[in-house]
């Protein structure tokens, strides 16, 4: 029997272990080292939560390991671990390193280990899980939800609920939660006996057998868990809801505790900062500036769109009537444009010619995006023929085919004069 240090002290950042195992794997393509102890204080991951990293230092020599990565199995934790690289010290000799040939490392199996976790990692996940737990037993206990899904990695945490909130919803969530951070009470972690499990009234995604630990936030959730938390609920620090959208018939909601709340703020108060200066007015001002500017672009864009319009109509129109019926198809190239505009200037003059009339404009992506129009030919017929000899996008009808096309210019002219004997512009 081993000892699971993390399950009575979420603040052991290192401890001495004898080794039990240790071997060398396989895992994702890579030689690595397997190590199960007779304790330790590395969280395997499991319960949607990534496992501790860390590192351990072999007590009877000189080798060092770094450990990526810990689940369990069976109630084993499984350590996986790589040779922790030493600094490369200069001599006088030298050598090119293209000379080098590199020779495995013969390692001998530690006995013993000091294991030493990744704290700011791990204090980082504890204020994540432990504010779920504020939101978790929030939302059951005020509208009756239960959390269905939870997902806790190094970037992100999101929540998932089989029930829908308001805006207004998400505010009170916020309001309370940070309420018991504020109180900054003591959070209690417990294994009761089989009589008391019974009496206590907890949150459990599956029915337990066997010894349970209990999280409890006194007033505010006791759910069953195996993660590290928080000795009091004040090192949580803030907790912001950062999204909540309908998924699954329910709702994934996307939260930050803690530092990452801090880390969000400044990323966003730097944003916010950013554009003042932009718009040259106060941050409080950039809301209604950015709106005035949004309106005016738009406004803008409505008149350019306008003048485009009139000079791709005045570009097909002349082209039709300076070349007879049958070699007036004018196809242009040209910058990206409005697909609105494109489609009113290619109407102007597809009942004037016997072929096709279109534009290819350059696309965000790779080659240009385009629209072709006739009512003399059949456009699925070159619409096929872009296909076969480009990587093309799109569809459309006998009269009008739009898209994108993987091509330069050059060559969409080359297949272009085999369809239509008119004019580029």
């Amino acid at each position: 029997m081993y000892e699971k240090l993390y399950d009575e002290n979420a603040y052991a950042v290192e401890f001495l272990s004898d080794v039990m195992s240790c071997k060398e794997v396989s895992w994702e393509n890579e030689d690595v080292f397997e190590f199960v102890l007779e304790k330790t204080s590395f969280f395997p991951e499991q319960g949607g939560q990534t496992s501790d990293t860390g590192m351990f230092y072999d007590t009877d020599s000189e080798n060092e390991f770094e450990v990526f990565h810990a689940y369990i199995k069976d109630d084993t934790v499984y350590h996986l671990a790589r040779l922790a690289e030493k600094p490369v010290v200069e001599t006088r000799r030298k050598k090119k390193i293209e000379d080098e040939v590199p020779q495995k490392i013969e390692v001998i199996p530690p006995k013993r280990v000091i294991g030493r976790i990744n704290w700011d990692e791990r204090f980082d996940k504890m204020q994540q899980h432990s504010g779920e737990h504020l939101v978790s037993g929030t939302v059951h206990r005020l509208y009756g939800y239960d959390n269905v899904g939870f997902s806790l990695s190094s970037d992100n945490v999101t929540l998932d609920f089989n029930g829908k909130f308001t805006d207004e919803d998400i505010l009170e969530i916020e309001k309370t939660v940070n309420r018991a951070v504020f109180e900054n009470f003591k959070v209690k972690v417990y294994f009761p006996d089989e009589q008391e499990l019974k009496k206590i009234d907890y949150r459990s995604k599956k029915e337990l057998t066997g010894r349970v630990r209990l999280v409890e936030f006194p007033g505010y959730d006791i759910c069953a868990c195996c993660a590290p938390h928080v000795a009091s609920t004040g090192e949580i620090g803030l907790i912001k809801i950062v999204s909540a959208e309908h998924f699954k018939g329910g709702t994934r909601m996307s939260i930050k505790c803690g530092y990452r709340a801090l880390n969000e703020y400044r990323s966003l108060l730097d944003s916010a900062r950013g554009i003042s200066r932009l718009l040259s007015v106060t941050i409080d001002e950039v809301l209604p500036a950015t709106e005035k500017l949004k309106a005016d672009l738009q406004d803008s864009r409505f008149k350019l769109n306008g003048y485009m319009e009139k000079t791709l109509c005045y570009a097909f129109i002349s082209a039709v009537e300076s070349a007879d019926r049958d070699h007036n198809n004018p196809i242009m190239f040209t910058d990206t444009l409005d697909p609105g505009v494109i489609r009113k200037a290619i109407n102007s003059v597809t009942d004037r010619t016997n072929g096709y009339s279109g534009v290819f404009y350059k696309s965000e992506k790779e080659g240009y995006g385009f629209i072709i129009a006739s009512i003399a030919k059949d456009c699925t017929v070159l619409f096929a023929a872009l296909k076969e000899a480009f990587e093309t996008k799109g569809g459309g009808n006998k009269t009008m085919i739009q898209g994108n096309v993987a091509a330069d210019e050059a060559q969409l002219k080359e297949l272009l004069k085999e369809y239509s004997n008119g004019v580029f512009l």
